[in-house]
């Protein structure tokens, strides 16, 4: 009998070491990575509910022996869930990321107030019923449950600051990863840069000996543009100024290709504080690579607008071009819009706070970027 007794015993903790391992065993295969966060969820709050259930016999006015404790605990648990997730998923989140402090404090102080009315009026006037029909006053239900679920709401407010933390190194790495992939890429395509500058700076040289000015210009936009291109995109932000006037020269260069009597114009406005508004590099020429692409044909009239403002801390750009079914403008395939990638570069560098539209319409094809800028 003893050695049976001793078997048994020993035999609970080996189950429980084996499903302890098997768990661990499923969790880690492909399928279940995507649900693992819900799966520590419900387990968490799972042993919340079993331990409040085997622990706790009485609750204000919920007695285990006059009623339902059960149901006492299951709603109270979940108007603490709503609290938390309301916190951890929603409120923080959506305006920690539109870094509207002031706002965000007032609606979660709002939200848990509401909440805990609510939770509280249901106690008074229903729930209570079960268990006795001499009850408290429904603000001592209302300060016992604010008492008890101001602890979940500051576990959510946690919860909600250290992933935001998590995302944003994540964030940073992938950008980090990124530069370096696209510098390793730049370096290994490219020829030495001090070299190409010196042999521009021979060509415009003899360009200007042999009284050719345009060309000569032209060769030192391409240089200037160069220059831009090796170095000023290394930087995280650079002046909005420095980055119209990139755009100007290659407009500029792309001209020369045009002769005297097609018909092509590109016109670019800019308005606002230009001067001292910074974005990221590059992400401008993307627009007008496209315009240029699929709105220019020497053989027809082609207009291209391009429209830059800056207003309240917003980038507003706007590109419209005439569309051709047989346009001429840049030829090498690998100079497409890459929508897809812009659209990429943007929601790591302005996560939830840019927006682009493209629509076409009587001819003519129209692109709009809004970007807060930092």
């Amino acid at each position: 009998m003893c050695s049976l007794v001793t078997s048994k015993a020993s035999f609970v903790p080996w189950v429980v070491h084996k499903s302890i391992k098997t768990l661990f065993l499923i969790l880690k295969t492909v399928r279940m990575k995507k649900y693992l966060e819900l799966i520590i969820h419900v387990f968490i709050w799972g042993i919340a509910y079993f331990l409040f259930l085997n622990s706790v016999t009485t609750i204000a006015d919920f007695k285990k022996e006059e009623g339902p404790l059960w149901l006492a605990i299951l709603f109270g648990m979940v108007m603490n869930q709503v609290i938390f997730y309301a916190t951890a998923f929603f409120i923080v989140p959506r305006f920690l990321r539109l870094k509207k402090i002031g706002l965000l404090i007032i609606i979660l102080i709002s939200a848990f107030i509401l909440i805990n009315l609510v939770e509280s009026f249901i106690d008074y006037h229903w729930l209570v019923g079960f268990f006795s029909t001499e009850t408290e006053s429904y603000l001592a239900y209302f300060r016992y449950n604010v008492g008890s679920s101001f602890f979940i709401l500051l576990l959510g407010l946690s919860y909600a600051l250290i992933t935001s933390w998590f995302q944003s190194e994540k964030l940073k790495r992938v950008l980090h990863e990124e530069k370096l992939t696209t510098e390793m890429a730049f370096l290994k395509a490219q020829i030495n840069p001090h070299f190409l500058f010196n042999v521009l700076n021979s060509f415009y040289a003899k360009a200007l000996k042999n009284n050719v000015p345009e060309l000569a210009d032209g060769i030192a936009k391409l240089a200037e543009l160069m220059r831009y291109m090796v170095y000023e995109t290394n930087e995280d932000r650079i002046l909005l100024e420095k980055e119209i006037h990139h755009l100007k020269n290659f407009i500029k260069i792309y001209q020369l290709r045009i002769a005297e009597n097609d018909d092509v114009h590109i016109n670019v406005v800019a308005k606002g504080d230009i001067q001292t508004a910074k974005l990221s590099p590059m992400l401008l020429i993307p627009f007008v690579e496209n315009a240029i692409k699929h709105g220019v044909n020497p053989k027809l009239k082609s207009v291209i607008d391009i429209f830059i403002e800056v207003q309240n801390n917003s980038l507003y750009f706007k590109v419209t071009n005439t569309v051709h079914n047989n346009a001429n403008g840049i030829m090498d395939s690998s100079s497409g819009f890459g929508l897809d990638n812009l659209k990429k570069r943007l929601s790591i560098l302005y996560p939830g706070n840019y927006s682009i539209e493209t629509t076409e319409k009587e001819g003519v094809f129209t692109s709009l970027l809004h970007l807060k800028l930092d």
